[in-house]
């Protein structure tokens, strides 16, 4: 399976390490072709968007648990 397949599979997966991996260690070889980079260019861009998405999720939960965290202190 390619590069390009792979990061399909992962933003489908909606798994997040294996799409910023993927990303992160672009082919050696390049892309075949411009209609290759331009679908890179995409799937690079959607991992960003589940990476903020992720990110936002994260934070939310950090926040239930301080809120939960100070109501236990008191």
């Amino acid at each position: 399976m390619n590069w390009l397949d792979n990061l399909k599979i992962a933003l489908l997966q909606e798994d997040s390490q294996k799409a910023f991996t993927l990303c992160s260690n672009l082919p050696q070889e390049g892309f075949a072709s411009l209609d290759e980079m331009l679908q890179a260019r995409e799937l690079i861009a959607q991992t960003k968007e589940l990476l903020i998405k992720e990110k936002e999720k994260v934070r939310i939960a950090m926040q239930q648990i301080r809120t939960a965290q100070k109501f236990l202190q008191n």
